[in-house]
């Protein structure tokens, strides 16, 4: 059935002499971040490593994306385009990223690039057409989600780093920017034996065999970037004219890599400094600092998320008072349990380690059978967070997404009173409430705009207690990934990590 507008529904009401019944409706469940923690996490991660996303990992795919505007440009010229033409250097562009998938997927089934199963069926196909109705559905499938230039892909990054710029006409098309000229010449030198054909040097509807494709793969490979493409990856990724703080933070993930292994676990848990024997130089101080809040705010999310999947598990048709999940809380919580006070059990931080380590015994939880761990690791990660956490809350905390401040200052109430009370006003207000406004909130916002409908609420209240909505799960919490792997894969390839050693950086 076409959606209908309220004025619609408000018709058909007015118009109706007796009830009727409505048409079936399944809901599907769904929606990520449960209790709206997660965009706090993000924004300390811009503290610290702004302008870079958990997908834009190889230099090879910015440079190819800001080439292809290049070169679409250029044909456009010689063609005589007015600046409308910018639906032709998209399409061009959007031709170029699909090409140079497809080249690598071949090369490589596994290649760390957006759109594998997408791609599946040109691939087995050996030719595809780039014009049509087939090329245009495909465009717009790929638009927002497997296109390099997409806004969870390589899109933001490109821009961010300064691969990309807009054109000064307006047009909405982009350009080069000054920085990355070096870096497309070098590419285009790789692929001159090519350029001739229609793929590269045509403009609008062209078709390509799978064996051309195959023939392009070596020339710009995923993994061959060139001394050129990576000096200028090290110069916008950390050089002197990338933005201070990511400049800092590349800084200081190479240091760390240098001093202890190039390993990503090793190198999260010594940018945070103690109790690893990593000690940032004095200009690496501060951004330590602000990257060890980062991993103190990822503590908290996970444990409140562990907590709230452990409660979903626990829950049925059949509702349960909050009295029941707080009872068997503190019978897997000793921590709590064996606590006369909130404040005994609040004060017993966890001694000689750090936010990297209370992750990894959340997660050590979460694989536990029916997550039987969770409530006393989630009783260590809020003692630690509550006593390494800031004092005050940063003006991008915004109140309803926790701030752990706030949290703990809540907390204060309840220091006098048995851990029971506490863990309660944790279940009502941190996890069911949180869960409630977020996912009502959402839905409310998905429905104005003619978004996805989805049933994001997987808790309710009834008059017995809380129970499950239709067809709610418990999906295994993860940490929020934090930018360090793309870091350390683009500082690896741009020569900055060289064999474990740690190159000169603007920062030294």
């Amino acid at each position: 059935m076409a959606d209908r507008s309220l004025a619609e529904f408000i018709a058909i009401a007015r118009s109706a002499t007796e009830p009727s019944l409505t048409s079936g409706n399944t809901p599907q469940p769904g929606g990520v971040d449960p209790l709206g923690l997660r965009q706090i996490n993000f924004d300390l991660m811009d503290c610290v490593l702004p302008g870079i996303n958990n997908v834009a990992r190889h230099i090879r795919p910015f440079v190819v994306v800001t080439w292809a505007w290049r070169r679409a440009a250029q044909l456009a010229g010689k063609a005589r385009m007015t600046r409308s033409s910018v639906a032709y250097l998209q399409d061009f562009v959007d031709r170029i990223e699909v090409l140079y998938a497809w080249s690598q997927f071949i090369r490589n089934p596994s290649a760390d690039l957006p759109g594998r199963d997408v791609l599946a069926e040109i691939i087995s196909q050996n030719s595809f057409r780039f014009g049509g109705a087939v090329w245009e559905k495909r465009r717009e499938t790929r638009r927002l989600s497997t296109a390099f230039s997409a806004p969870i892909n390589y899109g933001p990054a490109l821009k961010s780093l300064r691969w990309l710029e807009a054109a000064e006409d307006g047009s909405g098309a982009m350009r080069p920017s000054a920085d990355a000229i070096s870096a497309i010449d070098a590419l285009e030198e790789c692929m001159a034996a090519h350029l001739e054909h229609p793929a590269f040097s045509q403009l609008g509807d062209i078709e390509v065999s799978g064996d051309d494709v195959r023939e392009w793969g070596e020339a710009w490979s995923l993994d061959a970037p060139t001394e050129a493409e990576r000096t200028v990856m090290a110069e916008l990724l950390g050089g002197e004219s990338a933005d201070k703080r990511r400049r800092f933070g590349v800084a200081l993930a190479v240091q760390a890599a240098y001093a202890l292994a190039p390993q990503e676990g090793s190198v999260r848990r010594a940018m945070c400094g103690s109790p690893t024997d990593f000690h940032p130089p004095g200009p690496l101080a501060e951004t330590s600092t602000r990257w060890r809040k980062v991993q103190v705010r990822q503590v908290f999310r996970l444990a409140l998320e562990a907590l709230f999947a452990w409660s979903i598990g626990r829950l049925g048709i059949v509702p349960t008072p909050t009295e029941a999940l707080v009872s068997a809380f503190l019978r897997s919580a000793p921590t709590a349990n064996e606590s006369a006070t909130t404040n005994r059990w609040l004060s017993k931080s966890p001694v000689g380690v750090g936010p990297v380590d209370l992750l990894e015994d959340l997660e050590g939880a979460l694989a536990t059978k029916g997550w039987e761990g969770v409530p006393e690791a989630f009783c260590r990660a809020i003692a630690f967070c509550f006593a390494e956490g800031p004092h005050t809350t940063e003006a991008f905390e915004q109140s309803d997404r926790l701030p752990i401040a706030m949290a703990s200052k809540q907390a204060e109430g309840w220091l006098n009173e048995p851990p029971a009370a506490f863990v309660r006003h944790i279940f009502e207000a941190w996890l069911f409430g949180q869960h409630t406004y977020w996912s009502v909130g959402r839905g409310l916002a998905d429905a104005r705009a003619g978004g996805k409908i989805l049933l994001r609420l997987r808790v309710v209240l009834e008059e017995g207690g809380w129970t499950l909505t239709p067809g709610a799960s418990a999906p295994r919490p993860i940490a929020t990934a934090d930018r360090l792997a793309t870091i350390l894969s683009l500082a690896t390839e741009a020569g900055l990590l060289m064999g474990g050693e740690a190159q000169s950086s603007a920062v030294d």
